[in-house]
């Protein structure tokens, strides 16, 4: 699957929700794109995309760890495995991301 083709299917199903933000299972995810595009991403693939959208500034990521309403906003520091591959995690779609065009595949510039 394209990048460009799941990173904007991710921004219209979050756009699509009430809230402009999901939590979700790695796996949920996979329902939701598997419904919206017919075939199922391959989940580091999807990690990938949503840490290229939320490095582009349009969405952010965040993870509630159960204890004590600890909160973790997703960066480099924190274990990969464990934010994405354990448990749930918010996606939110940012003003930014609100912006974009989601009836084409947005796709980023790679660097030269």
């Amino acid at each position: 699957m394209k990048s460009e083709k799941l990173e904007t299917a991710i921004l219209a199903i979050l756009r699509e929700s009430h809230r402009g933000s999901i939590d979700n299972s790695l796996a949920e995810w996979g329902n939701l794109l598997q419904a919206k595009l017919g075939e199922r991403p391959n989940q580091i693939d999807l990690v990938a995309a949503v840490k290229r959208l939320r490095n582009a500034g349009l969405v952010h990521l965040r993870k509630y760890t159960g204890h004590e309403a600890d909160f973790y906003d997703y960066d480099e520091q924190l274990n990969v495995d464990w934010f994405f591959y354990t448990g749930t995690f918010t996606v939110a779609i940012t003003d930014e991301g609100r912006g974009v065009d989601v009836s084409s595949p947005i796709g980023f510039k790679q660097p030269a």
